[in-house]
């Protein structure tokens, strides 16, 4: 099972800051650039660009060789999974089981926008993330290393994304983690029924006659 953990990426230095925001802009140029031979091929032959044929195209491009090769191939994965939920909702189209007027390309990112970093092959150090950077990129740009949530310490991470917030002023990181699946042995005959309230947030009873309530007057009380 996996599961998912935020954190809101402080204390950068301004260089630091400077580099994630340029990162993330390259990120988005290579998503448009992706965008655009998939669509120009749909356009032109009413097929499908897969990413494999996306990669050949755009590997040797400008914006690709600025990213690290895995963030890079990434932002491809993404694009080829933006048009296999097109062409999904297209074969659904052909069944009858959704309108062909609700569905809409793919569109391009903002010229001055950003995209997401996506880090699929994952190094850590002392639960420390080090920014990956293209061979290219690191000649001329200092390392960034983010220390991690204390709860990923010993944990197997699928995945990480570097997310761009409010027009990149800020960053929030989401680790994708593995966890084993414990087994718990649950009475099925026993439930709980849960009133929803204002201020009394909650007003619960069991199937063996207990009850309780969640106040909920200090949650409105918070600031």
């Amino acid at each position: 099972m996996y599961l998912t953990v935020k954190q809101q990426v402080k204390h950068l230095s301004k260089s630091d800051y400077n580099i994630l925001k340029e990162l993330s802009h390259v990120a988005k140029n290579l998503y448009n650039q992706g965008l655009y031979n998939v669509r120009q091929h749909y356009f032109e032959n009413k097929e499908f660009l897969r990413y494999e044929s996306n990669y050949h195209m755009l590997k040797a491009s400008d914006n690709y060789k600025l990213l690290n090769s895995n963030m890079a191939q990434q932002i491809l994965k993404e694009v080829d999974g933006a048009f296999k939920s097109f062409f999904g909702l297209i074969r659904l189209t052909q069944k009858g089981e959704y309108s062909f007027k609700d569905i809409k390309l793919p569109g391009y990112l903002k010229k001055d926008g950003f995209a997401t970093l996506v880090i699929g092959f994952v190094r850590t150090n002392d639960n420390k993330l080090k920014i990956p950077y293209s061979n290219a990129y690191r000649k001329t740009h200092g390392p960034i290393t983010i220390s991690m949530p204390p709860i990923l310490v010993g944990k197997k991470i699928k995945e990480i994304r570097i997310i761009p917030k409010a027009n990149a002023k800020f960053f929030e990181i989401q680790y994708t983690y593995e966890v084993a699946v414990e087994e718990r042995k649950l009475n099925i005959d026993n439930a709980l029924a849960i009133d929803l309230g204002v201020n009394n947030l909650a007003t619960c009873v069991t199937s063996t006659g207990k009850s309780f309530i969640v106040d909920g007057r200090r949650l409105k009380s918070i600031n």
